[in-house]
Protein backbone atom coordinates (compact mmCIF):
# COMPACT_ATOMS: atom_id res chain seq x y z
CA UNK A 1 0.00 0.00 0.00
CA UNK A 2 2.80 2.08 1.05
CA UNK A 3 4.19 1.82 -2.57
CA UNK A 4 1.24 2.28 -4.16
CA UNK A 5 0.59 5.71 -2.60
CA UNK A 6 4.39 6.73 -3.50
CA UNK A 7 3.74 5.94 -7.31
CA UNK A 8 0.62 7.88 -7.06
CA UNK A 9 2.42 11.03 -5.37
CA UNK A 10 5.00 10.48 -7.93
CA UNK A 11 2.46 10.32 -10.91
CA UNK A 12 0.63 13.38 -9.63
CA UNK A 13 4.36 15.40 -9.17
CA UNK A 14 5.05 14.73 -12.99
CA UNK A 15 1.75 15.52 -14.26
CA UNK A 16 2.28 18.98 -12.16
CA UNK A 17 5.22 19.64 -12.93
CA UNK A 18 7.61 17.75 -15.11
CA UNK A 19 10.43 19.88 -15.38
CA UNK A 20 11.06 19.73 -11.68
CA UNK A 21 10.09 15.55 -11.28
CA UNK A 22 12.77 15.37 -13.35
CA UNK A 23 14.89 17.42 -12.07
CA UNK A 24 14.12 15.33 -8.76
CA UNK A 25 15.20 11.78 -9.99
CA UNK A 26 18.67 12.82 -11.39
CA UNK A 27 20.41 11.17 -8.57
CA UNK A 28 18.07 8.57 -8.43
CA UNK A 29 19.40 4.56 -9.18
CA UNK A 30 17.31 2.63 -12.21
CA UNK A 31 15.41 0.71 -9.75
CA UNK A 32 12.63 3.64 -8.95
CA UNK A 33 12.06 4.10 -12.28
CA UNK A 34 11.78 0.73 -13.17
CA UNK A 35 9.39 0.19 -10.28
CA UNK A 36 6.88 2.91 -11.77
CA UNK A 37 7.41 1.90 -15.19
CA UNK A 38 6.27 -1.63 -13.78
CA UNK A 39 2.81 -0.65 -11.98
CA UNK A 40 2.02 1.49 -14.75
CA UNK A 41 2.17 -1.66 -17.29
CA UNK A 42 1.01 -3.95 -14.53
CA UNK A 43 -2.16 -2.22 -14.51
CA UNK A 44 -2.19 -2.01 -18.87
CA UNK A 45 -1.30 -5.45 -19.18
CA UNK A 46 -4.86 -6.10 -16.99
CA UNK A 47 -6.89 -3.86 -18.20
CA UNK A 48 -6.38 -4.66 -21.97
CA UNK A 49 -7.42 -8.30 -22.14
CA UNK A 50 -10.69 -7.34 -20.55
CA UNK A 51 -11.72 -4.50 -22.81
CA UNK A 52 -10.17 -6.56 -25.53
CA UNK A 53 -12.55 -9.75 -24.25
CA UNK A 54 -15.71 -7.22 -24.79
CA UNK A 55 -14.89 -6.15 -28.30
CA UNK A 56 -12.59 -3.41 -28.12
CA UNK A 57 -9.34 -4.03 -29.98
CA UNK A 58 -6.11 -2.38 -29.34
CA UNK A 59 -5.37 -0.51 -32.10
CA UNK A 60 -3.29 2.94 -32.28
CA UNK A 61 -6.93 4.37 -31.70
CA UNK A 62 -7.29 2.11 -27.93
CA UNK A 63 -3.74 1.71 -27.03
CA UNK A 64 -1.08 4.11 -25.44
CA UNK A 65 1.76 1.42 -25.99
CA UNK A 66 2.83 -0.68 -28.83
CA UNK A 67 3.17 -3.78 -26.84
CA UNK A 68 -0.57 -3.72 -26.23
CA UNK A 69 -1.08 -3.33 -30.32
CA UNK A 70 1.80 -6.18 -30.72
CA UNK A 71 0.37 -8.52 -27.77
CA UNK A 72 -3.45 -8.37 -29.49
CA UNK A 73 -2.72 -9.08 -33.11
CA UNK A 74 -0.53 -12.46 -31.61
CA UNK A 75 -3.64 -12.81 -29.66
CA UNK A 76 -5.98 -12.71 -32.49
CA UNK A 77 -3.66 -14.68 -35.09
CA UNK A 78 -2.79 -17.34 -33.23
CA UNK A 79 -3.69 -17.50 -29.20
CA UNK A 80 -7.58 -17.25 -29.47
CA UNK A 81 -7.90 -20.28 -32.13
CA UNK A 82 -5.13 -22.21 -29.35
CA UNK A 83 -6.53 -21.36 -25.90
CA UNK A 84 -9.91 -19.85 -26.18
CA UNK A 85 -10.86 -17.22 -23.30
CA UNK A 86 -7.34 -18.21 -21.54
CA UNK A 87 -5.73 -16.61 -24.28
CA UNK A 88 -6.82 -13.08 -22.64
CA UNK A 89 -4.65 -14.41 -19.81
CA UNK A 90 -1.68 -14.95 -21.65
CA UNK A 91 -2.27 -11.75 -23.46
CA UNK A 92 -1.94 -9.99 -20.29
CA UNK A 93 1.67 -11.63 -19.82
CA UNK A 94 2.67 -10.69 -23.50
CA UNK A 95 1.83 -7.02 -22.90
CA UNK A 96 4.53 -6.71 -19.58
CA UNK A 97 7.03 -8.69 -21.37
CA UNK A 98 7.17 -6.77 -24.68
CA UNK A 99 6.72 -3.39 -22.92
CA UNK A 100 9.75 -4.06 -20.89
CA UNK A 101 11.59 -5.26 -24.05
CA UNK A 102 10.72 -2.11 -25.68
CA UNK A 103 11.89 -0.55 -22.86
CA UNK A 104 15.25 -1.75 -23.12
CA UNK A 105 15.06 -1.27 -27.04
CA UNK A 106 14.31 2.05 -26.67
CA UNK A 107 16.78 3.26 -23.83
CA UNK A 108 19.34 2.40 -25.99
CA UNK A 109 17.86 4.00 -29.40
CA UNK A 110 16.85 7.49 -26.66
CA UNK A 111 20.37 7.48 -25.07
CA UNK A 112 22.29 7.35 -28.75
CA UNK A 113 20.13 10.20 -30.14
CA UNK A 114 20.52 12.38 -26.78
CA UNK A 115 24.15 12.10 -27.26
CA UNK A 116 24.00 12.80 -31.02
CA UNK A 117 22.57 16.19 -30.34
CA UNK A 118 24.93 17.28 -27.78
CA UNK A 119 23.15 16.04 -24.47
CA UNK A 120 25.50 15.03 -21.74
CA UNK A 121 25.26 12.12 -19.07
CA UNK A 122 24.75 8.44 -18.55
CA UNK A 123 22.15 5.74 -20.19
CA UNK A 124 20.68 5.91 -16.40
CA UNK A 125 18.52 9.43 -18.16
CA UNK A 126 17.20 7.92 -21.32
CA UNK A 127 16.08 4.90 -18.74
CA UNK A 128 14.43 7.55 -16.60
CA UNK A 129 12.97 9.59 -19.39
CA UNK A 130 11.02 6.62 -20.47
CA UNK A 131 10.25 4.88 -17.15
CA UNK A 132 8.72 7.67 -15.62
CA UNK A 133 7.23 8.96 -18.99
CA UNK A 134 4.50 6.40 -19.61
CA UNK A 135 2.61 8.22 -16.43
CA UNK A 136 0.38 9.82 -18.33
CA UNK A 137 -0.76 6.43 -19.86
CA UNK A 138 -2.75 5.62 -16.84
CA UNK A 139 -5.15 8.32 -18.12
CA UNK A 140 -7.06 5.93 -20.29
CA UNK A 141 -3.97 4.34 -22.24
CA UNK A 142 -6.52 1.22 -22.87
CA UNK A 143 -9.47 3.17 -23.44
CA UNK A 144 -10.45 4.33 -27.55
CA UNK A 145 -9.24 8.01 -28.28
CA UNK A 146 -8.82 8.05 -24.52
CA UNK A 147 -5.62 6.69 -25.40
CA UNK A 148 -4.25 8.92 -28.16
CA UNK A 149 -4.51 11.44 -25.31
CA UNK A 150 -2.74 9.89 -23.31
CA UNK A 151 0.09 8.39 -25.79
CA UNK A 152 0.81 11.98 -26.98
CA UNK A 153 1.54 13.26 -23.39
CA UNK A 154 3.58 10.26 -22.54
CA UNK A 155 5.95 10.86 -25.57
CA UNK A 156 6.11 14.15 -24.33
CA UNK A 157 7.35 13.37 -21.48
CA UNK A 158 9.56 10.67 -22.75
CA UNK A 159 10.96 12.20 -26.16
CA UNK A 160 11.30 15.48 -25.19
CA UNK A 161 10.83 16.78 -21.51
CA UNK A 162 12.78 14.41 -19.67
CA UNK A 163 15.83 13.60 -21.56
CA UNK A 164 15.71 17.36 -22.34
CA UNK A 165 16.07 18.13 -18.22
CA UNK A 166 18.18 14.92 -17.38
CA UNK A 167 20.69 15.09 -20.99
CA UNK A 168 20.48 19.03 -20.58
CA UNK A 169 20.16 19.24 -24.48
CA UNK A 170 19.25 22.88 -25.21
CA UNK A 171 15.98 23.85 -26.22
CA UNK A 172 16.09 24.00 -29.78
CA UNK A 173 17.65 20.53 -30.30
CA UNK A 174 14.92 18.82 -28.11
CA UNK A 175 12.25 20.47 -29.94
CA UNK A 176 13.42 19.70 -33.34
CA UNK A 177 13.71 16.10 -32.34
CA UNK A 178 9.84 15.63 -31.01
CA UNK A 179 9.01 17.42 -34.46
CA UNK A 180 10.44 14.29 -36.25
CA UNK A 181 9.52 11.89 -33.96
CA UNK A 182 5.88 12.96 -33.94
CA UNK A 183 6.09 13.07 -37.73
CA UNK A 184 7.26 9.54 -37.59
CA UNK A 185 4.54 8.44 -35.44
CA UNK A 186 1.66 9.85 -37.32
CA UNK A 187 2.88 8.78 -40.97
CA UNK A 188 3.76 5.41 -39.67
CA UNK A 189 0.30 5.34 -38.01
CA UNK A 190 -1.73 6.38 -41.22
CA UNK A 191 0.63 4.38 -43.82
CA UNK A 192 1.21 1.14 -41.87
CA UNK A 193 -1.74 0.40 -39.07
CA UNK A 194 0.62 0.97 -36.44
CA UNK A 195 3.33 3.59 -34.69
CA UNK A 196 7.27 4.07 -34.10
CA UNK A 197 6.38 5.44 -30.20
CA UNK A 198 8.86 4.06 -27.81
CA UNK A 199 6.10 2.21 -25.90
Amino acid sequence: MKCLLKSVKRLKDLLISPVDFFEGVRSEDWRNAFAFFLEVTIVLSIATPIVNYYGIESTDFSSAYQAQIMAYRILKSALVNLYGVYAYFIEAFLILGLACAILILGTFFLHLIYRLIGGKGPFLNAWKALCYGVGPCLLGGFLPYASLFAAFYSAIFQIYIGPKVLYRVKESRAIVLLAIVIALIFIEMFVMGTTVRFL
